[in-house]
């Protein structure tokens, strides 16, 4: 069996991505970089904490805040580097996406989540809250070219991907459009058009949050749904 967890898109954006912009719009990377700026201010303020109550010989509130500094240290620590946010959008999957909501925007995207050759066929379709979407017309099932990567734990599939629109990484119109034609091609060779599978379940789950996403089977019928940071999906009911 061939292990796919190594990942290698089989189909690219082919946009050629910029990094300042991508720190400005992407509303996922930007997220973990305000967390880790925060975490750096509040292991700072632990600092102080620490040595205020060594001071005082308070040694049990000394012990307690040593192990919050080392926690806020730990989440703190390391940086996103201007070529992983390229190689989001250059090497990421390139899957359909759709405006599925205007208030809040959303973005609904699908991908297949196989890992392993020979799994049957299982895709996901994340529900993506954003705040902005430069560059996008910003309308009612407005389609949305996406890359991606994927969150492998073992086993024949990945266990999730976020979406991150074209949008927030090139303000290159010619480009995006090409992706969006590349998308469309891909979409001819699906049992089902994808995206009306993307309105159906837009419609059939309308109280999805930010991040949750539904598991379909090879038919593109829902059986599964989950939050991204979860490793495994909770049956719907009936």
């Amino acid at each position: 069996m061939v292990d796919y967890s190594q990942f290698e898109a089989s189909t690219k954006s082919g946009i050629h991505a910029d990094a300042s912009r991508i720190k400005k719009h992407d509303e996922i990377i930007g997220a973990v970089l305000s967390q880790r700026k925060s975490s750096k201010i509040i292991f700072v303020v632990c600092l102080a904490v620490l040595a205020v109550l060594a001071y005082f010989k308070l040694w049990v509130p000394v012990g307690i805040c040593a192990l919050a500094a080392l926690f806020f240290l730990w989440r703190g620590t390391g940086k996103i580097s201007e070529d992983y946010m390229r190689e989001v959008y250059e090497e990421g999957l390139l899957v359909p996406g759709l405006i599925v909501k205007t208030q809040p925007l959303t973005i609904m995207a699908i991908a297949n989540l196989v890992a392993q050759d020979g799994a049957d066929t299982v895709n996901g379709c994340y529900n993506l809250v954003v705040k902005n979407l430069e560059g996008a017309k910003n309308q009612l099932y407005e389609k949305v070219p996406c890359s991606c990567f994927f969150r492998y734990e073992g086993g024949p599939y990945h266990s999730a991907f976020q979406p991150h629109p074209l949008y927030w990484a090139t303000t290159n119109q010619q480009e995006i459009a090409a992706a969006l034609r590349q998308v469309e091609e891909d979409n001819k060779e699906n049992s089902r058009d994808e995206w009306e599978v993307l309105k159906e379940m837009a419609e059939k789950f309308p109280d999805l949050k930010n991040g949750e996403i539904i598991v379909l089977n090879e038919n593109y019928e829902p059986f599964g749904r989950k939050d991204y940071l979860d490793s495994n999906y909770k049956p719907l009911e009936g």
